[in-house]
């Protein structure tokens, strides 16, 4: 895996004559490519590289910030962790950018962080794009349930992420190999986000989000025969009528890598109506 992730970043540096890399305390970022800014999250379990073969066919038109979402690669875990402390931390990453030519592009988790630091920081970016990202459970858990649940998790965190992660790709060998990429993720890290997951609701972000907002979930999870409106509430979500989503066909858990075509084209899409909506 060190020497897959080594030939990768060699790669990276040969793509593009525009890299930067954050030093100091502050979040891991790759930068490649020139034009309006797309900062890009990953989620639990992914990396900022993930997001290479999709990078390559936007770089020529956009300034492409590939982020280490907080707790995952050199990117220090706020301590103490709250996914508010994280978002703000994105945030940082963000800010940087140019406000009115710059959109943000989260997976998972990483949308959630994205969508919690647009509705503290909303004129810091000029649209949001949500994949497959959780806002909130879809069924309730009471206290005693979800305290019962995190013990569990801190007492058997083995067979608590075999249980969560085993299914995550679209065949069992996918699922070997997503598995194997999380089981690689600090506990620690895991553990803190899901602490805070488990009682998470982002709908008034959501709600009130004042960028433009793009929905777009995965095959995996939008599942042939679903409607919309079911899917939106497997997220969490409770207004399914604030947007219309897309169905990304033939992804699963990265579909930056599996669909990299399609999903630029959304991303290049939504950019272009993004900034237009503010001109």
């Amino acid at each position: 895996m060190k020497i897959r992730t080594l030939s990768m970043c060699t790669a990276a540096v040969a793509l593009t004559a525009t890299l930067a890399v954050a030093d100091g305390p502050g979040l891991q970022t790759l930068e490649m490519g020139t034009g309006p800014t797309v900062v890009m999250l990953p989620g639990i379990g992914g990396t900022r590289l993930d997001w290479l073969p999709t990078v390559k066919r936007l770089r020529d038109r956009y300034h492409c910030v590939m982020v280490e979402i907080p707790g995952q690669g050199t990117s220090p875990l706020p301590d103490p962790f709250s996914l508010q402390a994280a978002a703000e931390a994105i945030d940082a990453v963000v800010a940087k950018q140019k406000a009115e030519s710059t959109i943000v592009v989260g997976a998972g988790v990483g949308g959630t962080l994205g969508l919690v630091a647009a509705g503290a920081h909303p004129d810091h970016q000029r649209g949001l794009m949500l994949i497959d990202t959780p806002v909130k459970s879809p069924v309730p858990i009471p206290d005693q349930q979800r305290d019962q649940l995190i013990k569990f998790m801190e007492d058997n965190y083995d067979q608590f992420s075999r249980m969560m992660f085993s299914s995550m790709g679209r065949d069992s060998a996918e699922n070997e190999q997503l598995y194997a990429i999380m089981a690689a993720i600090p506990p620690v890290t895991v553990k803190a986000y899901f602490r805070n997951m488990f009682s998470m609701d982002a709908n008034r972000e959501l709600k009130s989000l004042k960028p433009p907002l793009a929905l777009v979930f995965t095959a995996k999870a939008w599942k042939s025969g679903s409607s919309a409106g079911s899917v939106m509430k497997m997220f969490g979500m409770e207004d399914t009528t604030m947007a219309v989503p897309a169905r990304l066909a033939d992804a699963g858990r990265l579909p930056m890598k599996e669909q990299p075509d399609s999903l630029a084209a959304m991303v290049a899409a939504f950019a272009q109506r993004s900034f237009a909506a503010r001109k």
